[in-house]
């Protein structure tokens, strides 16, 4: 992010000149609902990651997990529910570029319940979604294109 230009905050609602290395997670959180066509967003909890529990600890200079809620109607229905949605933003200066991980939890009623073999699966919880972020490892730094 350039710190001489506006950055656009709040779906464009508001705008800010920024210092290099300032985030918003809430932003991402918002621009993912208006592509969702959210009818309501409510963020619930702003957290950091603590570097040292991540996997790419080397290359991740700030990380942070969102939760909050999104009411959405699944394609083609009018009927809008709840979502849980998580997100994490890793920032990886080395490669100039955000990591932006989501994860939506779907309504108990919206969930499907029947996996490979008719089994029951239990819905992911923050936990799993957790377990995955700090767990993510680079293997071909070549997906962020020639360094």
């Amino acid at each position: 992010m350039e710190p001489t230009r506006d950055y656009p905050l709040f779906g464009g609602a508001f705008s800010a000149t920024l210092p290099p290395g300032t985030i918003d997670v809430r932003y991402h959180f918002e621009d993912v609902g208006g592509v969702q066509e959210a009818r309501a967003v409510q963020v619930e909890a702003v957290q950091p990651i603590l570097l040292e529990n991540l996997a790419l600890r080397g290359c991740c200079e700030e990380a942070w997990v969102l939760s909050g809620k999104q009411q959405v109607a699944k394609e083609n229905q009018q009927v809008a529910k709840d979502v849980t949605l998580h997100q994490a933003l890793l920032r990886l200066p080395q490669y100039q570029t955000d990591l932006l991980l989501t994860f939506n939890q779907p309504p108990p009623d919206n969930r499907s319940s029947l996996g490979p073999d008719n089994l029951s699966h239990p819905p992911w919880s923050l936990g799993d979604f957790e377990q995955l972020v700090t767990s993510l490892t680079l293997h071909d730094p070549n997906i962020f294109g020639p360094q």
